[in-house]
């Protein structure tokens, strides 16, 4: 399982298995559901907060913005649930980057429950980037896109996780 480690890429502290760390949090009351255990949207919310967390880090997030005229949107995303996780559960979410082109990034992410190192969830996104004055794909920043290709570099060797590539079957 994804245990963090030593290292550190881009300032995020990389894990046993490789991935990095991208945040550590709570499962909030406000993200409990009905059947007493995270709901769906939360999953969601933990995930897209940690893709902003990274993204500010690669030099693209929301702060950004204003200087690049560029931000990042989520194309595609797949999403599968492990296991509950429980109001007040320690959880951690993990990065890896599995390919790379101009204007794309593959990421996988991953959400553990801290307390038993359980995965949770996976959730593997395609990332674009958007000039948002044409509100069309566009080039990554240079700096963005060196950033992420350090992750990658990094990254390139390590296996590919067994959720990628998912699809819904019955």
């Amino acid at each position: 399982m994804s245990e963090p480690a030593a290292d550190n890429i881009c300032g995020f502290e990389q894990c046993q298995d490789g991935a990095l760390l991208i945040v550590r949090d709570r499962v909030r009351q406000a993200w409990v559901d009905h059947n007493g255990h995270m709901n769906v949207a939360a999953y969601l919310t933990a995930f897209d907060s940690a893709i902003c967390t990274f993204c500010t880090a690669m030099a693209i997030g929301p702060d950004q913005i204003e200087k690049t005229g560029k931000t990042i949107f989520v194309a595609q995303a797949n999403l599968i649930y492990l296991s509950e996780l429980m109001e007040g559960a320690p959880v951690r979410t993990t990065l890896q980057v599995l390919a790379q082109t101009v204007e794309r990034v593959h990421v996988y992410l991953s959400l553990f429950d801290e307390d038993s190192n359980r995965l949770a969830a996976v959730n593997e996104q395609l990332l674009v980037c958007v000039d948002l004055n044409t509100r069309r794909p566009a080039n990554l920043p240079v700096k963005s896109s060196r950033n992420f290709q350090k992750v990658f570099a990094k990254q390139q060797n390590l296996a590919v996780p067994r959720f990628v590539g998912r699809r819904i079957v019955l």
